[in-house]
C-alpha cells in the first residue's frame, strides 16, 4: 500500500472510532424522566417571606422548554419590605438549559455590566454549597445577584467546570442540573447578606423531593 493511501485508510480509521465515541455519549436509548414540578415545590411563604406578585425582574430569555425541563420564578417580600426575586431551574441529563441559563449571560445580554463577581459559600445540612455573587448595573437600576449551579452531585463555579466534572464522573453517568438565583435591586450596596440568609432559610423550606432537586444528593467520598 502507498504512503498516500495508509494515510486516508488511518484517518478514515479515527473517523469511525470518533463517531462511536460520540454515539456512546449520548446513548440512543437515553429519554428524559417528565420533568420536577418546580412550580409546586416552592414554598409560598417561610421565616418571614411571603410570596408577592413578580415585578422589574430580570428573567431569563423566554424560550420553549425541551423535554424534561422545568423553571419556576417567584418574588418574595419581607416584614421590613425587603423584596428577593427567586428564579429556580432544571435540567435533565445531557442538556445544557439550565447552564445556558447562567446570569453572567443572562443579565449582559439585558443591558447589564458586571461590575464585580465574587465567591462565598452556604452550608446547607453540612454540606458545602459554592455560591456565585454578582454585583451588576444597568442605566436603570443596579441589582445584585446570587446563585448556585448543581451539576449532578456537585456544583460548578464557571461555565468550563461542567465539562470537568463530566469527565470526572464518567461518561456512563449523565449529569442533571440545578439553578437557583436570587437578585435585590440596590440602593448603596449590594445586600449578599441577605441573600445568604434568605437562600439558608428558604433551602430549610423545602421537601425532601425539591431539596433533591435542587441541591442534589451528596456523592459518597
Amino acid at each position: 500500500m502507498s504512503p498516500h493511501r495508509f494515510r486516508m485508510a488511518f484517518i478514515a480509521l479515527l473517523m469511525t472510532l470518533t463517531g462511536f465515541a460520540t454515539a456512546s455519549l449520548r446513548p440512543a436509548y437515553f429519554r428524559p424522566s417528565p420533568p420536577p414540578d418546580l412550580e409546586a415545590m416552592m414554598p409560598d411563604h417561610f421565616a418571614g417571606w411571603r410570596r408577592i406578585a413578580l415585578s422589574q425582574a430580570v428573567l431569563p430569555p423566554e424560550t420553549e422548554l425541551q423535554p424534561g425541563e422545568s423553571v419556576a420564578y417567584r418574588a418574595y417580600q419581607d416584614d421590613l419590605g425587603r423584596i428577593v426575586t427567586l428564579v429556580a431551574a432544571f435540567g435533565p441529563p445531557l442538556g445544557d438549559s439550565v447552564r445556558l441559563h447562567r446570569p453572567e449571560k443572562c443579565y449582559t445580554a439585558q443591558g447589564f455590566e458586571i461590575r464585580a463577581r465574587s465567591q462565598s459559600r452556604l452550608v446547607i445540612d453540612g454540606r458545602d454549597v459554592p455560591l456565585i455573587n454578582l454585583d451588576t448595573q444597568s442605566p436603570a437600576r443596579r441589582e445584585a445577584v446570587t446563585y448556585w449551579l448543581r451539576d449532578g452531585a456537585g456544583f460548578t463555579t464557571k461555565a468550563s467546570d461542567t465539562g470537568l466534572q463530566r469527565l470526572r464522573k464518567g461518561v456512563s453517568r449523565p449529569l442533571d442540573g440545578a439553578l437557583v438565583r436570587v437578585s435585590t435591586i440596590n440602593g448603596e450596596a449590594p445586600q449578599f447578606d441577605l441573600h445568604q440568609r434568605f437562600l439558608a432559610d428558604f433551602s430549610q423550606a423545602l421537601s425532601p423531593h425539591a431539596a433533591t432537586v435542587l441541591l442534589g444528593v451528596e456523592a459518597p467520598s
